[in-house]
């Protein structure tokens, strides 16, 4: 049995990646605006990740599908 201690465990960045993916496979598009917050923010942060091309129609794809609600 988890005690409610071993969440402090986990990292942050590793529980709200987790809840996000979460919102993306149930395709909760009333959180998008969600993911594409927390996706910009990563991407600024690490820019490298993706390529310019796969940034720019990703964050413009979440934005579409969160403004469609």
């Amino acid at each position: 049995r988890r005690t409610p201690s071993l969440r402090l465990f986990v990292p942050p960045l590793r529980l709200v990646s987790a809840a996000l993916w979460q919102v993306v496979q149930r395709r909760d598009i009333m959180d998008y605006g969600l993911v594409e917050e927390f996706v910009t923010t990563v991407l600024e942060v690490v820019p490298d990740l993706t390529s310019y091309r796969e940034r720019v129609q990703l964050i413009m794809g979440l934005s579409v599908l969160s403004l469609t609600v």
